[in-house]
């Protein structure tokens, strides 16, 4: 193993030289009402994106049409292609990175005696959008990490530098699936496959955007129909084209031509924020880099050596906790007596999903599950009193007004029936 290169401010799972990850356990528990057969995202479409887009852009911007380092250009993957397997050797140089999604426009609890402050310290902890990063000059892995993604702990994500588009993989590694280009959005926020169509990017250099974690950065403006992002390019020396299959995988997010001159060779983004034309944002963080010379080759595999193709969408339960029913009752130090809610028997709170896509709930500024659309069920181990209740997607493009929750009671997409109580 190479030595330290660069690292952020300590977080909970770095140390020393090392980064550690702390892999958190999603709690789920039964639903009470399986959802009804879904259709079609409205984020996306079933149809692999077309590539080929007039361009809009300025001749800096236009996607590139060969690979950074000569040769044929990258050709697209689709979701049902069953993959060849790949083949590198024993163990590959390259940096192993810490980042982190973050939110926006989340809102946190009222001032009361009974709100625990170490209770929802530990939940946020938990949930926070933690990944791990490896990347070679022609390979990348991206681990999801905690309780706080809608996707299953332990989920990667991998790609290479001759094919556009992802390799989703299952924890384990027995199992993955081709993503083609544009799918990301899908997979991220709703745990499906679909393709949105890729639109031309406006992309507009701004010159230097200073240092963070110790890298020199220069900000780079991109422009989609789905999102406007500005782009933090720093330099790792030795990194080749693994910090532009990072690029790609954010530029995914805006829908944006995976080919988009972002990152060149060596380079890759170091913070990304991805302000979405409805409303909201989301951003990206690197917050640390380790250097390295034995990165073994079977984590980089596209797809990894035993992994067999899955042809099954994923399963999308009515609702999922993201947090145990422990960790649910320790956001209070103790139960307050409410009015009693004719509406409903019993402690849980009820949650209920009209909408066509999968929501976010979050109470006291942090997500305590998960609801399939048009799905109904319960939340169980929160102590009895009065939350701040917000829901919104997980990519945070559609975000509703927090409100007042009681609890036991019923909270659903929209408002209602107990809003504001």
């Amino acid at each position: 193993m190479g030595g330290l290169f660069v690292t952020g401010r300590a977080s909970p799972w770095t140390a020393g030289l090392a980064l550690i990850v702390l892999a958190g356990c999603r709690t789920s528990g039964p639903s009470q009402t399986d959802p009804p057969e879904k259709g079609e995202s409205p984020q996306a479409s079933a149809q692999p994106a077309p590539l080929a887009v007039a361009p809009t852009t300025p001749p800096s911007a236009a996607p590139l049409t060969i690979s950074l380092e000569g040769g044929s250009p990258p050709s697209p993957l689709r979701g049902d292609e069953v993959l060849s397997p790949d083949a590198l050797a024993r163990e590959s140089a390259g940096y192993t990175l810490s980042a982190a999604f973050r939110l926006a426009d989340v809102t946190g609890p009222t001032r009361a005696a009974e709100v625990s402050n170490a209770g929802l310290d530990a939940a946020r902890k938990a949930t926070e959008l933690r990944l791990a990063i490896d990347l070679s000059p022609t390979r990348m892995r991206v681990v999801a990490h905690g309780q706080g993604f809608v996707l299953q702990p332990d989920t990667e994500i991998r790609a290479r530098a001759d094919r556009f588009g992802h390799v989703v993989v299952w924890p384990g590694a027995a199992s993955y699936r081709p993503l083609a280009p544009g799918s990301m959005r899908a997979l991220l926020g709703e745990r499906r496959f679909d393709v949105a169509p890729i639109t031309a990017a406006e992309i507009v250099p701004r010159g230097d955007g200073g240092r963070r974690i110790g890298i020199r950065t220069r900000k780079v403006d991109v422009t989609t129909r789905a999102a406007e992002g500005t782009f933090e390019i720093g330099r790792l020396e030795g990194a080749g084209e693994g910090g532009v299959l990072l690029c790609r995988l954010l530029l995914d997010l805006m829908n944006a031509p995976p080919g988009s001159s972002v990152c060149g060779l060596d380079e890759l983004p170091v913070r990304v924020e991805l302000r979405w034309t409805s409303r909201g944002s989301l951003s990206f963080e690197l917050t640390g880099a380790l250097r390295r010379t034995d990165i073994p080759s079977t984590l980089l595999l596209v797809p990894p050596q035993t992994a067999s193709f899955a042809s099954a969408p994923l399963q999308v339960p009515a609702v999922s906790p993201m947090l145990s029913p422990q960790e649910l009752a320790a956001l209070r130090t103790n139960d307050i007596e409410l009015p009693p809610n004719p509406n409903v028997t019993g402690d849980a709170l009820v949650v209920a999903n009209p909408s066509v896509e999968l929501r976010v709930l979050f109470l006291d500024g942090v997500p305590v599950a998960w609801v399939a659309p048009l799905a109904r069920g319960e939340l169980r181990g929160l102590r009895r009193g009065r939350y701040i209740a917000q829901w919104r997607t997980f990519l945070g493009d559609s975000v509703e007004a927090a409100i007042t929750q009681p609890v036991p009671g019923i909270t659903q997409v929209g408002g209602a029936p107990d809003a504001g109580k």
